[in-house]
């Protein structure tokens, strides 16, 4: 093998060129730009359809989409504005006829995740408080169980399974949208979510990664987010990604949710360990700018094709690829239009 130094140079030198190697960038800041770029076409592909087909609200096509569209916006690229909008409207025309139930605290498909969930698109969308996010903010606090958790559906991993993802989200966003005599009642929700959180053990990627980000909304001490960002950290494979289960392989869903969260946390994008993530996510990209990601759900309603690619997986692939874009996006420099 060639010899990679001279002798002749001094060991200093040999150090310090080593050490600048070691950090040296994995990708240029054109592939980011080319690749959130392509992952927002692709994702407009699979959403702008959406109504043609289903009239409710979902997870998959509403609130990680527009994650990714709103974390993309938030560092300089473009989107369609238009679509951002429809997927907001679908959100809230998804709840506005249900307002008895939900007071009721019944009747909701996915029950706590699917109105946590819907919140939070809403607040991406910078909706403000309204008679309809005032029953949904009814209908968490009603179903919160006792210890501080909220529903969880083990038929449909990854997206529903998680007790940490569930009490995070339904209780950081209702907390968000509580408004008047709702906010004493918002405040003792998160204070039983924040101790039921900080006892939890993760048994899945996404209860590490909400865990982490949880722990950061909900205001938990400083020394208690660093240990569960530890916990991300350690579990990042040598491909650079994160896996959904320690039997699979890494894959985008997992390892941009880990690098979405660890971002939203304080950690830097600059960080190699957040660099591996973003070069692993480069390099597992197709060329229609999708992420596959197979499905473990069972199945239960009838298939339609939305537009995005990966037939029967390609509601939890359009989740992957939303939370690739969101990991993405974040490391792009300031300047991209």
């Amino acid at each position: 093998m060639k010899r990679l130094f001279s002798s002749n140079l001094p060991a200093w030198f040999c150090c310090l060129f080593l050490a600048h190697a070691s950090h040296a960038a994995l990708f240029a800041p054109s592939d980011i730009t080319d690749s959130v770029t392509r992952g927002l076409r692709v994702l407009r592909k699979g959403t702008v359809n959406y109504e043609d087909h289903r009239a409710c609200f979902t997870c998959h096509h509403q609130t990680l989409p527009m994650l990714a569209q709103a974390t993309a916006l938030k560092h300089g690229f473009k989107i369609d504005d238009a679509l951002f909008r429809q997927q907001t409207r679908i959100t809230h025309d998804g709840f506005k006829n249900r307002k008895e139930k939900l007071r009721a605290g019944k009747g909701i498909g996915g029950q706590s995740m699917t109105v946590g969930y819907a919140l939070w698109a809403l607040h991406l969308a910078e909706w403000p408080s309204d008679e309809t996010t005032d029953a949904m903010v009814d209908y968490l606090l009603a179903t919160q169980r006792e210890s501080g958790r909220f529903y969880t559906n083990k038929t449909r991993p990854p997206l529903e399974d998680s007790p940490a993802a569930s009490a995070v989200i339904a209780a950081y966003y209702l907390q968000q949208f509580a408004r008047g005599e709702q906010k004493a009642a918002a405040r003792t929700s998160v204070a039983k979510a924040l101790r039921w959180l900080s006892a939890y053990q993760p048994t899945r990627q996404e209860d590490l990664n909400a865990r982490l980000w949880g722990l950061h909304l909900l205001g938990a001490k400083e020394t208690s987010i660093e240990k569960a960002r530890q916990a991300v950290l350690e579990s990042q494979r040598e491909d650079g990604g994160w896996a959904q289960l320690p039997d699979m392989e890494s894959d985008a869903y997992a390892t941009g949710q880990a690098l979405w969260m660890l971002q939203e946390t304080g950690f830097p994008t600059s960080d190699p360990a957040y660099q591996r993530g973003a070069a692993y996510l480069l390099r597992t990209q197709l060329n229609d700018g999708s992420w596959f990601v197979k499905t473990r759900s069972r199945a239960f309603q009838t298939q339609f094709e939305s537009g995005f690619p990966h037939g029967r997986d390609q509601f939890i692939s359009i989740c992957g690829a939303s939370w690739a874009v969101a990991a993405l996006a974040p490391t792009a420099a300031s300047e991209i239009r």
